[in-house]
């Protein structure tokens, strides 16, 4: 593994680092206004949730790390309290790449990227209409990460409300399935949360039997990858591996039983992957 001291490497190089390891990152596409009303769209990767209660989100407009000036976004923000984070669905990510261009003081990237300001209900920043999930913010707190080219700054905001298209709700709930959104990863690089992209994992319940359970025989395959014996290990109970019973048609070589265990697992199919296991380990 290579291993590089972040004291080694100048700002330039510490971003390239950061985003392309800690990747895919959600996009907060934020709507400001300056104290004129002057309209200001731009995209941020540095961004995520942190509570409930009250909602709190937080993105990053950070200094330029070439001269560490700070973005339009913060000075709007900072000077109204305000702001509107709209999320990045793939319909939109092209004109959203329009609207990260560096422009002059005072243009509307709304007009430069063709995107539709809608007004919004709380706060002045408006909504953008082709965004299928929306949050009104009113800044809670500004924190100035180092005050140098490349420092971040990172605007932490409550959430007034929350708007989102109906045709991405699921029982009224917004629908990772529907949203399709993307997410930034390093370089030039984004990520599309859909279709085959998403996979769903079991939360544990309670108390999983854990890894050390696994019988060591399937530890040792060359066959059964990491995340089969983490599916396996996640199971609330450890079954009777010894009552497992055999099928008419079921392979009696030891790799095609295991090859069995993994089809099964990615099929979901944790009772029919348990009874294979019982029968591989008597093979």
């Amino acid at each position: 593994m290579k291993t590089v001291l972040a004291s080694d490497l100048n700002p330039i190089q510490t971003n390239a680092w950061l985003v392309g390891g800690v990747a895919p990152r959600p996009i907060a596409f934020a709507s400001t206004v300056d104290r004129e009303g002057r309209r200001n769209l731009a995209p941020f990767s540095f961004y995520n949730a942190f509570g409930s209660n009250p909602p709190m989100v937080a993105f990053g407009p950070n200094r330029r790390g070439r001269d560490g000036t700070v973005k339009h976004t913060y000075l709007n923000a900072e000077a109204t309290g305000e702001f509107v984070i709209a999320s990045v669905s793939y319909g939109m990510v092209q004109q959203m790449n329009v609207a990260s261009a560096e422009y002059g003081d005072g243009v509307d990237e709304f007009l430069k990227s063709g995107f539709t300001p809608e007004p919004a209900r709380f706060v002045k920043p408006a909504l953008v209409a082709e965004s299928p999930f929306q949050m009104e913010c009113k800044l809670h707190q500004v924190m100035d990460l180092g005050g140098k080219p490349g420092s971040g700054i990172m605007l932490i905001g409550e959430v007034l409300c929350f708007h989102a298209k109906e045709e991405v709700l699921t029982d009224g709930l917004p629908d990772t399935r529907k949203l399709d959104l993307v997410g930034r990863a390093g370089g030039a690089f984004y990520a599309r949360a859909h279709g085959d992209a998403l996979f769903e994992i079991a939360k544990p319940v309670g108390q999983p039997i854990g890894w050390e359970a696994i019988p060591t025989l399937l530890k040792e395959s060359h066959l059964l990858t990491a995340n089969d014996l983490g599916r396996l290990a996640n199971s609330a109970a450890l079954p009777d591996l010894d009552a497992m019973e055999r099928h008419p048609n079921d392979p009696a070589a030891p790799e095609s039983l295991e090859e069995a265990i993994h089809l099964a697992l990615r099929r979901e199919d944790l009772d029919e992957a348990w009874r294979l296991v019982g029968l591989r380990l008597k093979a």
